[in-house]
């Protein structure tokens, strides 16, 4: 009697731990996934645009008259 008790007793355990386990595991994959967040977003869209304007001046820059100059130019703005 004793022994079926204490293996019914450790079954029991076992049960109610695996499913606490279930739960924090479900809680921890809500936790992962990060917020959204638009500031970034729009961040990035921001530098995207610029970087495209930069790059098609640099492009006219290179199809001009004296290339290496316009780039010079460009670069000793971008300093100052």
């Amino acid at each position: 009697m004793v022994e079926t008790t204490s293996i019914l007793l450790a079954a029991i355990v076992a049960l109610i731990a695996t499913i606490f386990g279930i739960k924090r595991d479900k809680k921890k994959e809500k936790e992962q996934r990060p917020p959204k967040n638009k500031v970034a977003d729009k961040a990035r869209e921001i530098s995207n645009e610029e970087f495209q304007k930069n790059l098609e001046a640099i492009k006219g820059d290179l199809e001009g008259k004296s290339p290496a100059d316009d780039l010079a130019s460009r670069g000793n703005a971008r300093r100052r």
